[in-house]
């Protein structure tokens, strides 16, 4: 097929634009105007001459028609990635509403399949004991929960009226990056390594393979399957392990420090806090804490029972954030 990819460019993007490459299909890639576009195809090797490149920002409404124009097919990952609450005004434009603009056009236009990239902050804090991909969207406690919820309200909304759209909800992803990127997960971990601090409390995180949930979006671009929802989990894993794998992998000694989950998820109301005046560190925040203090973990049966998959060891895919080359600093406009 032709499809149409958004934030393709980015960490998560960037692999899922490869596997999509190798299993024949010819990409259109939106590439924001800032960046550049012999960087992304650097990227993602592409010597066949299948990526064509449209420029422009997706806020555009005239820049979705042109990019879905001609197409069979949409994988939408694009979107503003962090904690920074001093976006949301963008992450409303960007998460919400050029989500809505793109979801709709492409169900006028017959598109099949829409692949929507949610996240599972959409459905946390949940009321299920498990997430699963039919848990209730939540109300996000953050801007780009708030942000991600929103969307997820208007593309399942799309699915209730029979467009086929498939939604996917990974976890924190992790796993070696293209190009030297790394996401906001393992960028988040940085200046923990670099300080050789790290609390110990009771908890754990949702981590998954970028590599498993690029696969996810291969097997799920298929016609006429209708709508479609997969949970993109991977394996719980307690925080204290995650710092376990971290010091392994760095080489870097991280001395534990002993907190309550109230007084961490206390820290996090303060990064919030300050985090609207002033940059904190990516990943941080008051629905993080929560997040990790809460360790609820996910049902991904479906996804790999219907898409014929197997999850990567999350362990390993945590070691490679840390050992692969990649800049340190803010997530990017696309995940």
């Amino acid at each position: 097929m032709k499809i149409a990819v958004t934030g393709g460019t980015g960490y998560l993007g960037a692999h899922t634009t490869r596997a999509l490459l190798g299993d024949g299909h010819d990409i259109r890639l939106l590439v924001h105007p800032d960046e550049s576009a012999a960087d992304a195809l650097a990227v993602l090797d592409d010597g066949t001459g299948r990526v064509e490149v449209l420029r422009g920002d997706i806020r555009d409404a005239a820049v979705i028609a042109a990019l879905l124009g001609g197409c069979d097919a949409v994988l939408h990952a694009a979107g503003v990635v962090g904690t920074d609450n001093r976006r949301e005004t963008l992450m409303w434009e960007v998460n919400t509403a050029a989500t809505a603009s793109l979801l709709t056009r492409a169900a006028f236009l017959g598109l099949d399949p829409i692949v929507h990239v949610a996240s599972y902050s959409a459905l946390f804090p949940s009321p299920d004991p498990v997430i699963g991909p039919d848990s209730p969207t939540a109300p996000g406690r953050s801007a780009y929960g708030r942000t991600k919820a929103a969307a997820d309200r208007i593309a399942r909304a799309l699915q209730d009226a029979g467009a086929p759209v498939v939604i996917t909800y990974p976890s924190s992803v992790v796993g070696p990056g293209l190009g030297g990127m790394r996401g906001v997960t393992a960028t988040g971990w940085a200046p923990m390594i670099a300080a050789g601090v790290a609390p110990r409390l009771r908890g754990g995180m949702q981590m998954i393979d970028v590599r498993d949930v690029a696969d996810v979006h291969a097997a799920a671009m298929r016609p006429g399957r209708g709508p479609r929802r997969y949970m993109c989990g991977g394996e719980l894993i307690a925080f204290d392990e995650i710092v376990d794998i971290l010091e392994t992998a760095s080489g870097q000694r991280i001395r534990r420090i002993p907190l309550q989950p109230s007084l961490f998820r206390a820290m996090g109301r303060i990064a919030d806090v300050l985090g609207a005046v002033t940059p904190v560190s990516a990943g941080f925040s008051y629905e993080a804490a929560w997040l990790l203090t809460a360790a609820t973990p996910t049902d991904d049966a479906c996804t790999l029972s219907d898409l014929g998959l197997a999850w990567r060891p999350a362990r390993a895919a945590v070691a490679a954030s840390v050992t692969a080359p990649g800049p340190d600093g803010a997530a990017r406009v696309a995940r």
